[in-house]
């Protein structure tokens, strides 16, 4: 059970972090399915890039905190109380980045605004 929750989590991880990598390249397509959904990041070409490009550092380091939660998961097993620490660290690392994702996000296209 463990090898597939700690896989499962190491797979997300790896999903934010090449979403980071593409966000930060300003390689997703403007309104593409892949990317920010919100309204305020749709506004405009420049707006998706930007807010893409701030987004990438909250969601590459989430991405890379929750692999490091799959990698405990997986030595340590969901047994153990390691187990639900690389749990609690996987859940918090994917949450985490997003929220900080997004704020920096939100910041960067009001100041295109400006």
């Amino acid at each position: 059970m463990s090898v597939v929750i700690g896989s499962l989590w190491i797979g997300v991880g790896a999903g934010w972090l090449l979403l980071a990598w593409l966000g930060s390249q300003g390689r997703l397509r403007y309104r593409s399915i892949w990317g920010i959904r919100s309204a305020w990041a749709r506004t405009s070409p420049e707006a998706w890039a930007e807010a893409h490009r701030e987004l990438a550092v909250g969601v590459g380091a989430g991405g890379g905190v929750t692999i490091l939660g799959g990698l405990i998961i997986l030595v340590g097993g969901m047994e153990s109380i390691i187990g639900t620490v690389g749990l609690l660290v996987a859940v918090a690392g994917s949450v985490g980045g997003q929220l900080v994702g997004t704020r920096r996000a939100k910041a960067a296209v009001a100041g295109l605004g400006a």
